[in-house]
């Protein structure tokens, strides 16, 4: 404190341009021009200016440094490809996920069917429009489609409906019921009962249980909780008038 110079107070910046207020405040403090700041101040530090290297497109120094920074870290540069790299993984565990699901579901179809003696012509039809459903034929397409969803936009035969894919709009006509499986929404969203004893009623899905395929949907009218099988309810995704609500 010794060595600072007399405080002259806000009369030193009378004359000073406010671009130099800065300087002049810390000229205040004892500092001046080519002094350092700090403890030990040592002059004016040089700053160091960083300048991006750029190559032509037509060097090839870029495919070689790409191509060891992917064998550095296994795959392409960038916080965008690996999040393509997770996002492909997540979707193929979802497509196996879904794979083994239809599967366990076609078995117990086909063992119950035998236990019953239930003959696949006498099977009963719950195609309603309007309703999400996925395929589950490997055939169909040449399995091109294969655990696609996609919404029901015409129910054309007892069996048979048109289908809207979700992911392309592509129509497919004239696919049997026995090549689809009702898809569900998220817990909330709206289904419609297809068959069973409460069939007809809408409704949003309050829980639902993978293992044992069943599903608690509240009435949209009474609000009364209904306990359903997953295979007699669908995602219904048309206007609640169409059928009466």
């Amino acid at each position: 404190m010794d060595t600072l110079p007399e405080d002259q107070g806000f009369r030193e910046f009378d004359d000073m341009p406010v671009e130099d207020f800065g300087a002049a405040l810390l000229s205040g403090l004892g500092w001046f021009k080519g002094r350092g700041i700090g403890k030990n101040p040592k002059g004016d530090v040089e700053i160091k200016q960083v300048e991006k290297k750029s190559f032509a497109p037509d060097e090839p120094n870029i495919g070689l440094i790409a191509k060891k920074d992917k064998e550095r870290d296994g795959f392409s540069v960038g916080k965008n490809v690996n999040s393509k790299h997770q996002d492909r993984d997540t979707k193929v565990k979802h497509q196996e996920s879904d794979k083994q699901r239809v599967d366990k579901r076609s078995r117990e179809s086909e063992k119950r069917e035998k236990r019953e003696g239930i003959d696949r012509k006498d099977r009963v039809s719950w195609l309603r429009s309007h309703i999400r459903v996925r395929i589950i034929s490997k055939d169909l397409k040449r399995g091109r489609l294969y655990l696609k969803k996609g919404e029901v936009v015409d129910v054309v035969g007892p069996n048979t409906c048109d289908i809207s894919i979700d992911e392309s709009a592509e129509l497919v006509q004239g696919v049997d019921q026995d090549l689809l499986e009702t898809a569900l929404p998220k817990r909330g969203g709206p289904v419609l009962v297809l068959n069973g004893r409460h069939k007809g009623v809408y409704g949003n899905l309050v829980e639902r249980d993978l293992d044992r395929e069943t599903g608690v949907v509240r009435d949209a009218d009474s609000h009364e909780l209904l306990n359903v099988k997953l295979e007699q309810i669908a995602e219904y995704i048309g206007d609640p008038s169409y059928i009466g609500y």
